[in-house]
């Protein structure tokens, strides 16, 4: 489970693990943790993972950062400035796709002047938010995912790879050497989930990261970078063994001959 990143485990009399000194220590370090969290297209934490995030969130004071809900409440207002900005543009396109253009625009064509308080994220977008409370984790992305994810036949252009593309970059350029991502694109299993389906998609996940990295290692120095895939539980034996040996073939490095 990806929230067990986020929660502390205490020993004997309520006395924390040896982790959160270590996460305090390393807050100002040059080497930050993130995780990828898939949630739905509302800036909010009432339902589903959300709201199993804001209660680990909650469980421990934030003495260094904003508190959740303050940091979701300034992330809706520049949705909003957002909103704003790809709202101009789609209406400064052609006539014939503008109102198109604005329907699928990122927050749902909504308008800032709208009595709703939380502006609808599209699919790819993401947000950040910054803790200090957190067992491995100093900064979360929140990837807005959807339903097209349980399909099998998902492309490299799917705004979710898109979007781990852009977490990637904001990973290297803010000094977040330690992401970790959900393998699958999904937390949970489910039952169109067969095996055929898993290695197609971790196929396509790997090789795409694998593409990101090499992409990202121009931008940073010799810094260390490291993505960690997280599978959902409930797997087969069988299949994690079977994804362990695509991750080793995929991002094999061959070792250079030195000739003396």
């Amino acid at each position: 489970n990806i929230l067990d990143l986020c929660r502390h485990t205490t020993y004997g009399m309520g006395v924390p693990a040896p982790q959160r000194l270590q996460m305090a220590m390393s807050l100002y370090s040059n080497s930050l943790s993130g995780i990828v969290l898939l949630v739905d297209n509302r800036i909010n934490s009432y339902v589903g993972i959300k709201r199993e995030f804001a209660a680990i969130c909650h469980e421990s004071t934030e003495l260094h950062f904003p508190d959740l809900d303050e940091q979701l409440e300034t992330i809706r207002g520049k949705a909003r400035e957002v909103s704003e900005i790809r709202a101009a543009a789609s209406l400064s396109g052609s006539d014939g796709s503008s109102s198109h253009s604005s329907r699928r625009s990122s927050f749902s064509g909504q308008d800032s002047s709208s009595s709703n308080p939380s502006p609808t994220l599209q699919t790819g977008d993401f947000y950040v938010t910054r803790h200090s409370n957190l067992s491995e984790a100093h900064i979360v992305f929140h990837v807005v995912s959807d339903d097209s994810l349980r399909l099998p036949d998902i492309s490299s252009r799917h705004p979710i790879i898109l979007g781990l593309r852009n977490v990637l970059r904001v990973a290297h350029e803010r000094d977040v050497c330690n992401v970790t991502l959900p393998l699958l694109l999904v937390h949970e299993l489910s039952e169109e989930m067969t095996i055929p389906w898993c290695l197609k998609r971790a196929e396509l996940v790997f090789k795409c990261i694998k593409g990101f990295m090499i992409e990202m290692a121009s931008l940073v120095g010799e810094e260390t970078r490291t993505v960690q895939f997280l599978v959902p539980q409930g797997i087969s034996d069988d299949l994690f063994a079977s994804l362990s040996g695509m991750l080793s073939s995929i991002f094999r490095v061959s070792n250079p001959l030195v000739l003396k």
